[in-house]
């Protein structure tokens, strides 16, 4: 009887810990495709200005399924602290913009197999402060008999820690100015120029940075 209490408990902690392990099928990275370790605390303190001249401070924070299936995912976030401004995510689909501390989730929406997309997460502060925000992928699979989409696992976690003082010079970016603009449909395909409808405008920078928005044409 010893014998088998023991089995059934260690099969109960083999258990537990595959339900708490991390779904490693989306990753944080860069705008390069470098993954950003689970767990990692990311300190931003470049800022910029945006097309309607205000402060903005781009987290480069992108999204890669890693996988060779589309994967079904939303981003769940917590602001800690925002001493001013408002902080803004696009991801996976629309745009959401928060005002004050809490806890937030995206819409969900598709990740297509292999793909990288940018996050779009910033925070526009209106006065020398900081926000700190906690985010993290959550995955979801389809019931087949409702076809509701329920909980598959999380994904892995980051810390932002966002610091704005204009009086700093080491977050001011260098070159600002606009070597080149890029337009692409919602679903990747690069085009010439935009007509009616939402467009993914990319805009490169001297200095070598780039930002990616949705507008409205």
């Amino acid at each position: 009887m010893k014998k088998l209490f023991t089995l059934t408990l260690s099969l109960l902690f083999a258990l537990t810990a595959a339900a708490q392990a991390t779904d490693t099928s989306v990753q944080f990275c860069d705008k390069d495709g470098n993954i950003i370790a689970d767990g990692t605390t990311l300190t931003l303190t470049q800022f910029e200005e945006d097309f309607f001249g205000n402060v903005q401070m781009p987290s480069g924070l992108f999204v890669k399924n890693t996988t060779d299936k589309s994967v079904h995912i939303t981003a769940d976030y917590t602001i800690s602290s925002m001493s001013s401004g408002t902080f803004q995510i696009c991801f996976p689909q629309n745009c959401v913009v928060q005002n004050r501390i809490g806890t937030y989730a995206t819409e969900q929406g598709d990740l297509a197999a292999g793909a990288l997309r940018d996050m779009q997460t910033e925070w526009f502060p209106t006065a020398v402060g900081s926000c700190n925000v906690s985010m993290k992928i959550v995955t979801y699979k389809q019931n087949a008999i409702t076809k509701a989409w329920v909980k598959k696992g999380d994904g892995p976690s980051l810390q932002l820690n966002f610091a704005y003082d204009p009086a700093s010079i080491s977050g001011v970016a260098t070159d600002k100015s606009v070597s080149s603009i890029q337009y692409y449909t919602l679903d990747g395909r690069r085009i010439a120029s935009p007509k009616n409808g939402v467009y993914v405008v990319k805009t490169k920078y001297a200095d070598g940075s780039e930002k990616q928005t949705k507008q409205l044409f």
